[in-house]
Protein backbone atom coordinates (compact mmCIF):
# COMPACT_ATOMS: atom_id res chain seq x y z
CA UNK A 1 0.00 0.00 0.00
CA UNK A 2 2.86 2.41 0.81
CA UNK A 3 4.58 1.68 -2.54
CA UNK A 4 1.34 2.21 -4.43
CA UNK A 5 0.83 5.51 -2.63
CA UNK A 6 4.32 6.71 -3.51
CA UNK A 7 3.90 5.75 -7.16
CA UNK A 8 0.54 7.52 -7.28
CA UNK A 9 2.04 10.66 -5.73
CA UNK A 10 4.90 10.65 -8.27
CA UNK A 11 2.38 10.28 -11.05
CA UNK A 12 0.40 13.31 -9.79
CA UNK A 13 3.58 15.40 -9.52
CA UNK A 14 4.55 14.50 -13.08
CA UNK A 15 1.11 15.44 -14.33
CA UNK A 16 1.25 18.82 -12.57
CA UNK A 17 4.80 19.51 -13.74
CA UNK A 18 4.27 18.67 -17.39
CA UNK A 19 0.66 19.75 -17.62
CA UNK A 20 1.58 22.39 -20.17
CA UNK A 21 1.94 19.61 -22.70
CA UNK A 22 -1.73 18.73 -22.28
CA UNK A 23 -3.86 18.52 -25.44
CA UNK A 24 -6.47 21.19 -26.11
CA UNK A 25 -9.32 18.77 -25.38
CA UNK A 26 -8.01 18.23 -21.79
CA UNK A 27 -8.13 14.48 -22.35
CA UNK A 28 -4.40 13.59 -22.32
CA UNK A 29 -0.92 14.83 -21.48
CA UNK A 30 2.43 14.03 -23.09
CA UNK A 31 5.09 13.37 -20.46
CA UNK A 32 8.76 12.96 -21.49
CA UNK A 33 10.31 9.88 -19.94
CA UNK A 34 13.84 10.26 -21.45
CA UNK A 35 14.18 14.03 -21.76
CA UNK A 36 18.03 13.90 -21.70
CA UNK A 37 18.28 12.02 -25.01
CA UNK A 38 17.99 13.45 -28.51
CA UNK A 39 14.82 11.47 -29.15
CA UNK A 40 12.90 11.46 -25.92
CA UNK A 41 10.46 8.67 -25.25
CA UNK A 42 7.01 10.14 -24.73
CA UNK A 43 4.15 8.45 -22.84
CA UNK A 44 0.53 9.51 -23.41
CA UNK A 45 -1.57 9.57 -20.23
CA UNK A 46 -5.36 9.90 -20.21
CA UNK A 47 -6.28 12.67 -17.73
CA UNK A 48 -10.01 12.85 -18.39
CA UNK A 49 -10.95 11.53 -14.94
CA UNK A 50 -7.89 12.71 -13.04
CA UNK A 51 -9.75 15.42 -11.09
CA UNK A 52 -12.51 12.99 -10.17
CA UNK A 53 -9.98 10.44 -8.92
CA UNK A 54 -8.10 13.08 -6.94
CA UNK A 55 -11.30 14.39 -5.34
CA UNK A 56 -12.35 10.87 -4.36
CA UNK A 57 -8.91 10.14 -2.90
CA UNK A 58 -8.87 13.38 -0.90
CA UNK A 59 -12.42 12.84 0.37
CA UNK A 60 -11.62 9.32 1.54
CA UNK A 61 -8.45 10.50 3.26
CA UNK A 62 -10.35 13.23 5.11
CA UNK A 63 -13.15 10.84 6.12
CA UNK A 64 -10.71 8.22 7.37
CA UNK A 65 -8.81 10.84 9.35
CA UNK A 66 -11.98 12.23 10.94
CA UNK A 67 -13.31 8.76 11.77
CA UNK A 68 -10.07 8.09 13.56
CA UNK A 69 -9.88 11.41 15.38
CA UNK A 70 -13.52 11.85 16.50
CA UNK A 71 -13.43 9.00 19.08
CA UNK A 72 -10.19 10.42 20.47
CA UNK A 73 -11.66 13.91 20.76
CA UNK A 74 -14.83 12.54 22.37
CA UNK A 75 -12.84 10.52 24.89
CA UNK A 76 -10.73 13.55 25.74
CA UNK A 77 -13.87 15.59 26.44
CA UNK A 78 -15.39 12.78 28.51
CA UNK A 79 -12.20 12.42 30.55
CA UNK A 80 -12.11 16.18 31.06
CA UNK A 81 -15.67 16.62 32.34
CA UNK A 82 -16.09 13.13 33.81
CA UNK A 83 -19.61 12.63 32.47
CA UNK A 84 -21.41 10.91 29.69
CA UNK A 85 -25.07 9.71 29.81
CA UNK A 86 -25.32 5.96 30.19
CA UNK A 87 -21.75 5.32 31.32
CA UNK A 88 -21.23 2.66 33.99
CA UNK A 89 -19.14 4.94 36.18
CA UNK A 90 -21.84 7.63 36.14
CA UNK A 91 -23.44 8.44 39.51
CA UNK A 92 -27.19 7.64 39.38
CA UNK A 93 -29.42 10.63 40.12
CA UNK A 94 -32.96 11.63 39.21
CA UNK A 95 -35.60 14.30 39.77
CA UNK A 96 -39.19 14.03 38.54
CA UNK A 97 -42.40 15.93 39.15
CA UNK A 98 -46.13 15.53 38.66
CA UNK A 99 -47.58 17.71 35.90
CA UNK A 100 -51.33 17.34 36.52
CA UNK A 101 -53.75 16.78 39.39
CA UNK A 102 -54.85 13.19 39.95
CA UNK A 103 -57.35 11.14 41.87
CA UNK A 104 -55.43 8.37 43.61
CA UNK A 105 -56.61 5.03 44.94
CA UNK A 106 -53.98 2.70 46.45
CA UNK A 107 -51.52 3.05 43.56
CA UNK A 108 -47.93 3.97 42.72
CA UNK A 109 -47.65 7.68 41.95
CA UNK A 110 -46.15 8.25 38.52
CA UNK A 111 -44.13 11.47 38.50
CA UNK A 112 -44.24 11.93 34.77
CA UNK A 113 -42.00 14.97 34.15
CA UNK A 114 -38.30 14.06 34.25
CA UNK A 115 -35.90 16.89 35.04
CA UNK A 116 -32.82 14.75 35.57
CA UNK A 117 -32.23 11.05 35.01
CA UNK A 118 -28.50 10.28 35.07
CA UNK A 119 -28.08 6.59 34.38
CA UNK A 120 -31.70 6.25 33.23
CA UNK A 121 -32.73 4.34 36.37
CA UNK A 122 -36.04 6.17 36.95
CA UNK A 123 -38.97 5.01 34.82
CA UNK A 124 -41.62 7.68 34.29
CA UNK A 125 -44.00 5.08 32.85
CA UNK A 126 -44.16 3.20 36.17
CA UNK A 127 -42.94 5.75 38.73
CA UNK A 128 -40.28 3.29 39.93
CA UNK A 129 -36.58 3.93 40.51
CA UNK A 130 -34.43 0.81 40.12
CA UNK A 131 -31.01 1.04 41.73
CA UNK A 132 -28.33 0.37 39.08
CA UNK A 133 -25.61 0.05 41.75
CA UNK A 134 -25.34 -1.15 45.32
CA UNK A 135 -24.81 1.68 47.78
CA UNK A 136 -26.30 4.35 50.02
CA UNK A 137 -28.95 6.52 48.37
CA UNK A 138 -30.63 9.76 49.39
CA UNK A 139 -34.33 9.62 48.50
CA UNK A 140 -36.90 12.36 48.95
CA UNK A 141 -40.45 13.17 47.95
CA UNK A 142 -42.89 16.03 48.40
CA UNK A 143 -46.62 15.50 47.83
CA UNK A 144 -49.27 18.22 47.96
CA UNK A 145 -52.88 17.58 48.84
CA UNK A 146 -55.90 19.23 47.23
CA UNK A 147 -58.32 21.66 48.88
CA UNK A 148 -60.37 19.98 51.64
CA UNK A 149 -58.55 16.71 51.01
CA UNK A 150 -56.11 14.52 52.92
CA UNK A 151 -53.25 12.71 51.22
CA UNK A 152 -51.40 9.64 52.52
CA UNK A 153 -48.33 8.51 50.56
CA UNK A 154 -45.64 6.08 51.70
CA UNK A 155 -42.16 5.50 50.38
CA UNK A 156 -41.65 1.85 49.49
CA UNK A 157 -38.50 -0.22 49.06
CA UNK A 158 -39.29 -3.29 46.99
CA UNK A 159 -42.39 -4.64 48.78
CA UNK A 160 -41.59 -3.00 52.12
CA UNK A 161 -43.53 0.07 53.25
CA UNK A 162 -41.26 2.64 54.87
CA UNK A 163 -42.06 6.25 55.86
CA UNK A 164 -45.16 8.40 55.37
CA UNK A 165 -45.64 11.75 53.66
CA UNK A 166 -48.95 13.36 54.69
CA UNK A 167 -50.72 16.50 53.50
CA UNK A 168 -54.14 18.05 54.08
CA UNK A 169 -56.05 20.97 52.57
CA UNK A 170 -53.44 22.35 50.14
CA UNK A 171 -50.48 21.43 52.34
CA UNK A 172 -47.42 19.39 51.53
CA UNK A 173 -45.93 16.32 53.08
CA UNK A 174 -42.19 15.84 52.65
CA UNK A 175 -39.83 13.00 53.51
CA UNK A 176 -36.08 12.62 53.19
CA UNK A 177 -34.32 9.34 53.91
CA UNK A 178 -30.98 7.65 53.41
CA UNK A 179 -31.51 4.04 52.39
CA UNK A 180 -29.18 1.15 51.61
CA UNK A 181 -30.06 -0.38 48.25
CA UNK A 182 -28.70 -3.39 46.47
CA UNK A 183 -28.45 -3.47 42.70
CA UNK A 184 -31.96 -3.86 41.17
CA UNK A 185 -33.75 -2.88 44.39
CA UNK A 186 -36.74 -0.64 43.66
CA UNK A 187 -37.96 2.54 45.34
CA UNK A 188 -41.28 4.27 44.69
CA UNK A 189 -44.00 6.43 46.25
CA UNK A 190 -47.38 4.77 46.72
CA UNK A 191 -50.75 6.08 47.81
CA UNK A 192 -52.24 3.70 50.41
CA UNK A 193 -55.69 5.05 51.28
CA UNK A 194 -59.09 5.28 49.62
CA UNK A 195 -59.58 7.86 46.86
CA UNK A 196 -57.66 11.07 47.56
CA UNK A 197 -56.43 13.91 45.37
CA UNK A 198 -52.84 14.93 44.71
CA UNK A 199 -51.82 18.34 43.38
CA UNK A 200 -49.79 18.50 40.17
CA UNK A 201 -48.38 21.61 38.47
CA UNK A 202 -44.84 20.48 39.44
CA UNK A 203 -45.69 20.86 43.16
CA UNK A 204 -45.32 17.15 43.91
CA UNK A 205 -41.86 15.73 43.32
CA UNK A 206 -39.72 12.59 43.66
CA UNK A 207 -35.91 12.54 43.57
CA UNK A 208 -32.85 10.60 44.66
CA UNK A 209 -29.17 10.04 44.06
CA UNK A 210 -26.34 7.69 44.95
CA UNK A 211 -24.33 9.03 47.89
CA UNK A 212 -21.63 6.41 47.92
CA UNK A 213 -21.03 2.84 46.79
Amino acid sequence: MVLRGILFLLFVIMIMKYGKGQNSDNSSSEIPLLKNQNMPLVALFDTTKLNEVLRAAIKKTVEDTMNEMIPRIKQAVIDDIGYEPGRKKERPAFTASLTSHKNLGNEVIIFDKIWLNMGGAYDNDTGVFTAPKTGLYSISTTVMSHHNSDLHCYLWKNNERMVLAFGTDLSTGTLNVVVALKRNDTVYVKHISSTENIFGDERSTFSGYLITE
